[in-house]
């Protein structure tokens, strides 16, 4: 049956004016071509074939780009019935295609499933699925004996950390009779799944080794699960390659859990084994990256004991992000400048470079890094901006597009077409399919004129993500849409938010896709999961809303804003409450519970543990910054988001004129009072101690001791005692 939705769509356009279907905009396309596909897939599944081939004559005669998936449709009923003729003849006609290329796969699994192998390879295309690699190796096994490059491909298939599709499994099986699978082997794959944490898969690998060696498989998971208990083991001591490897894993397993022990086992365990320097740099930076997001100051000195050469670009930040939760600006600015230089340019860091030049009065470089910075139209570039007492900078540049250009790409492009027509009669999942496809191969400039095509037909999400592809950043009507525009305002004010907040979490939670589902399972604008829409609408006294409601515009947007008032309340400003959204509430507070009362919000933002988390606010503060400029409403500090009151600012000139907050309702009114927020209570200075005062030096004895060990012990002298582990 075809769907109820479908069904009233196409009894709008049957009975629509014949004079409004003569004169149907190019760019809109025909609305009685797409009827007769809709006509067609009716016919299809009433089985009225006559209906569907006048349809398909129709979409045929006027060169529709829908045809390919009408007859997609209807090859598909009859798949185990086609002939070879009929089916390179679609394969050619749509070639390229989504349903070309959906069609194929059908194809072949069909072929795979009944074994007919050689029509197999005639139809099978290079493919990246696992699933049709095995089969086309299977399919060689029928038609003659391996080769060298069948066994090194499959062999490339079988040693991964994870296990396999069932499919692979007759390929496999052919891999262990003809004896390639060696200890070596089995070896090589134990190690990827057992970094891999797949323990299953290594125990069942472990069955092919001689008995010796499986204890040491055991070790291993031992290790993995228990690394204390293995790293006091008498049988971890002897230095062994094996031991090694299974010292370094152990002692990374710990580090998740308790860095500081960690880094212990890691130095006694150089005292034992002799190390290759990379893999012990590598479970060094391990230990020091958890030490970092937990706030331990010590991490700075651990993530310095690696050489420059062999620090990566993420221990290089955190070095950075470490001072800088300390406020250590000698140290913040020692480590900014130890960046790769491409990381060093990036907006984040220059700005705390400036702010580490300005705290260590070097007015004249401070002053001239936010000014290149305060150009930018970013979160950094805003903060810049009020460090200086300038006006925000938005350069809006619209697109330059005639409409004879769109019309062009159109023409060129049947799949953009197709995208188009799957909008317009609500088939979303495909239009989007269709719309990557026909993205695919455009130049920049092509992209540019498809995101403004999509702009006009109101396809948001795909306007957004295009314009982005085309590096055509500045035209922010299309970027930073006023969709939705009626109930985002409506919800605001019900809830007391400011609009354009709300518009920020939209814009980065689902870039205006209606029907947006993540992995964890939330749903529409403001992404949110069905148990946290059903809890709401209870405290709300409000219906429960099913999945499908929460897709609804109206309702995820009063269930949403309801939720951000909650967190507001909870939190206080406009900045933590856009973590806690992110990153979950319970999940917030222990993050602010390592960092105290006084912590600057700035740099409590920046040196967030989790990535997501810290570019989800500033894009979120950055967005909402920009959406006030959209709507023409006047400027608000970010400062003023962020719960920062004037007197954490060094004492500058204000370029927006009366008090923010007067018109900033996404404010918890309990913070706005003077001196009610702990972080306006705190001095300039932080009253957390200096990076170096928390870091101790090893005793004389254990120094000498490391130095006579291993070079990448020694390198490890200036780092926190190392007292035996067995009692820290």
């Amino acid at each position: 049956m075809m769907a109820p939705a479908c069904r009233a769509l196409l009894f709008l356009l049957w009975f629509l004016p014949l004079g409004a279907l003569a004169s149907w905009d190019t760019l809109e396309g025909d609305p009685a071509l797409r009827r007769t596909f809709l006509e067609g897939v009716q016919a299809l599944e009433r089985g009225e074939s006559r209906a569907y081939r006048r349809a398909r004559r129709q979409l045929h005669q006027a060169h529709s780009p829908l045809l390919p998936w009408l007859e997609e449709k209807a090859l598909g009923r009859r798949l185990a019935r086609l002939g070879d003729e009929e089916i390179l003849a679609f394969l050619e006609h749509a070639a390229g295609t989504p349903p070309g290329e959906r069609f194929r796969r059908r194809l072949l699994g069909h072929l795979a499933r009944t074994g007919q192998w050689r029509r197999f390879l005639r139809y099978r295309t290079p493919s990246g699925s696992v699933h049709y690699q095995c089969y086309e190796l299977r399919a060689r096994l029928h038609v003659g004996p391996p080769d060298t490059a069948w066994f090194a491909r499959a062999l490339a298939l079988w040693n991964v950390g994870h296990s396999q599709p069932d499919a692979c499994d007759p390929v496999f099986a052919r891999l262990y009779a003809a004896g390639r699978i060696t200890p070596q082997r089995r070896w090589e794959r134990i190690e990827k799944a057992m970094q891999s944490g797949h323990v299953s898969l290594a125990r069942w690998l472990a069955r092919g080794l001689p008995a010796d060696q499986q204890r040491w498989v055991r070790r291993w998971i031992l290790a993995h699960r228990h690394p204390e208990r293995a790293l006091r083991a008498a049988w971890m001591q002897p230095d062994t390659p094996l031991a090694r490897k299974l010292a370094l894993h152990a002692v990374s397993r710990l580090a998740r859990r308790d860095p500081d022990r960690a880094y212990r086992y890691l130095v006694q365990a150089a005292l034992l084994h002799t190390f290759d320097e990379a893999d012990y740099y590598r479970v060094l930076g391990r230990i020091a990256l958890q030490a970092a997001r937990q706030g331990d100051p010590v991490a700075y000195t651990w993530l310095g004991q690696i050489p420059p050469a062999q620090q990566t670009p993420l221990e290089q930040a955190w070095r950075a992000r470490v001072a800088l939760m300390h406020e250590d600006w000698p140290r913040v600015r020692a480590a900014i400048r130890a960046m790769a230089p491409a990381l060093r340019e990036e907006p984040q860091w220059q700005y705390w470079l400036a702010s580490a030049d300005a705290a260590l009065g070097r007015q004249r470089a401070a002053r001239a890094r936010f000014a290149r910075l305060a150009d930018k139209r970013n979160y950094h570039g805003f903060l810049a901006a009020e460090a200086l007492g300038r006006p925000f900078r938005f350069h809006h540049r619209a697109i330059p597009a005639k409409r004879e250009e769109l019309r062009a790409l159109l023409r060129a492009h049947p799949l953009l077409a197709a995208a188009r027509d799957f909008y317009r009669i609500g088939w979303i999942k495909e239009a989007r399919r269709a719309w990557l496809a026909g993205t695919a191969s455009l130049s920049p400039r092509g992209l540019q004129l498809a995101a403004v095509l999509a702009h006009r037909l109101g396809w948001h999400d795909r306007a957004i993500l295009t314009a982005a592809r085309s590096g055509y950043l500045d035209d922010l009507e299309i970027r930073f849409p006023l969709a939705h525009r009626r109930e985002v305002e409506r919800q605001a004010r019900r809830t007391g938010l400011d609009a354009t907040w709300v518009y920020g979490i939209v814009r980065q939670e689902s870039a205006f896709m209606l029907d947006a589902r993540s992995r964890a399972g939330a749903l529409g604008l403001m992404q949110l999961l069905p148990s946290t829409g059903r809890r709401l609408a209870r405290l709300l006294r409000q219906r429960t809303p099913s999945r499908h409601s929460l897709l609804h515009p109206r309702v995820n947007l009063r269930l949403g804003t309801a939720y951000l008032r909650r967190l507001l309340e909870r939190f206080g400003n406009q900045a933590l409450a856009s973590a806690a959204y992110n990153a979950g509430p319970d999940q917030l507070r222990r993050w602010l519970r390592l960092r105290g009362p006084h912590q600057d919000p700035r740099i409590v933002i920046d040196t967030l543990p989790y990535a997501e988390t810290r570019g989800y606010v500033r894009a979120v503060l950055a967005f909402a910054t920009v959406y006030r400029h959209r709507l023409g409403l006047r400027p608000v500090r970010i400062a003023y988001r962020l719960g920062l009151d004037g007197k954490r600012l060094a004492a500058r000139l204000d370029p927006h004129e009366g008090h923010p907050t007067d018109s900033l309702p996404g404010q918890s009114a309990s913070f706005r009072q003077e001196g009610s927020h702990p972080w306006t209570e705190a001095s300039s200075a932080s009253s957390a101690a200096p990076v170096s005062s928390a870091v101790t030096s090893l005793s004389g004895w254990h120094a000498k001791a490391i130095a006579c060990a291993s070079p990448a012990a020694a390198r490890i002298a200036t780092g926190r005692s190392a007292s035996s582990p067995a009692s820290p």
